[in-house]
């Protein structure tokens, strides 16, 4: 028997929490399902955990190619521009690599999924695995999903990167579906076909709408996304790294701890001398301004404020040699002197405009 728990997006789950459930044979076929508290969800001998696509971030990133392990210790710092986030907070699993050498990463809160675990122990379920619930759509290349729910609403590409969004409530779609495609066909990656599977009772969008927005063909059917179905096989399993069940690969796992040791020592010693050639960089730069800024006021005592002391003093020596009675390099008399000596041929049509100067031989030459 297999049981899958969706735990709710709420911030602290516990055993009051109501969880949807599905029961399912060996084969994976759905015998029973609900919704409620823990105590009242049935055992079994195998238990996944589904995490809601509001908790999940994906991102596609370029990794270097090193073991496993020293991967998702450089994991969630290879993440924090993108969330802000404190790394220590953050628990990211890598996926399957694309064509273009990115590898897909799945990102939960390290806090909550933890604390989402501990309620489903307190209650006896030890889950195997766990999944985020955009995992239990059918994946096809070319072809993307949507979800529009009551609840939450996700959309899934077709190399498995999803990202939740709020439901529309007008008839335009939504503008994370509109960014996404648009992102594909900057990759030359584009989908053919945008299932929206809307939940009963909600009106269905209008797909001819949607298409048009976005740029691809759209179907629309309504139903639920059964949390019985199928597990993709390229799937993320979060429950990896620290959340990994206990005794699974452990003695594996003892023996290259000394490499991964060394591994980050070495990462942390690239990380420092690129720290300090940045501060010696930005030193040297603030050095330059400085020295920039005093030469200027040297020249021009009386100024008061100093943006950009190369372009004021631009202007300044332009406006002394106006002063003195002599042409500046983009003057007019300058621009045509220059012109005729680059070329003695009459001209027919002169042209100058915010200090530029154009010359029309071609008539003059005939």
């Amino acid at each position: 028997m297999i049981l899958r728990l969706l735990v709710p997006a709420v911030d602290h789950p516990g055993a009051d929490t109501p969880f949807a459930w599905s029961l399912a044979d060996a084969r994976g076929q759905a015998l029973r399902e609900g919704t409620g508290p823990l105590a009242q969800v049935p055992r079994a001998e195998t238990v996944e955990a589904v995490l809601p696509a509001s908790r999940v971030l994906f991102a596609r990133l370029k990794l270097p190619k090193v073991g496993s392990a020293t991967i998702r210790e450089l994991l969630p710092f290879a993440v924090e521009d993108r969330l802000l986030a404190d790394p220590a907070q953050i628990h990211a699993v890598p996926g399957a690599n694309n064509a273009a050498g990115e590898t897909l990463v799945a990102v939960v809160d390290r806090s909550w999924l933890a604390e989402a675990l501990a309620a489903l122990s307190r209650a006896g379920f030890a889950p195997q695995r766990a999944y985020c619930e955009s995992a239990l759509l059918p994946r096809e290349p070319g072809t993307w999903h949507a979800v529009l729910g009551e609840a939450r609403s996700f959309l899934v590409e077709d190399d498995g990167h999803a990202v939740a969004f709020d439901r529309p409530a007008g008839a335009e779609p939504p503008l994370s579906v509109r960014i996404a495609a648009d992102e594909a066909a900057e990759r030359g990656a584009r989908p053919r076909l945008l299932n929206v599977l809307a939940e009963p009772g909600l009106a269905p969008p209008d797909g001819a709408l949607w298409g048009e927005r976005a740029g691809v063909k759209v179907s629309v059917t309504q139903g639920r996304v059964p949390l019985a179905a199928p597990v993709a096989a390229s799937a993320i399993d979060l429950l990896a790294g620290d959340f990994a069940r206990r005794g699974a690969g452990a003695a594996s796992l003892r023996v290259p701890r000394l490499a991964w040791a060394l591994a980050a020592a070495l990462v942390a010693l690239q990380f420092g001398a690129t720290v300090a050639d940045g501060w010696r960089l930005e030193r040297e730069r603030r050095a330059l301004e400085a020295e920039r800024e005093a030469v200027f006021r040297a020249a021009f005592p009386e100024a008061k404020t100093i943006v950009d002391p190369a372009l004021q003093m631009r202007r300044n020596l332009a406006d002394l040699q106006r002063s003195r009675g002599r042409a500046a390099a983009n003057d007019f008399l300058s621009l045509a002197t220059a012109a005729a000596r680059a070329d003695g041929a009459p001209a027919k049509r002169l042209v100058y405009s915010g200090g530029r100067l154009e010359v029309d031989r071609q008539e003059a030459r005939k």
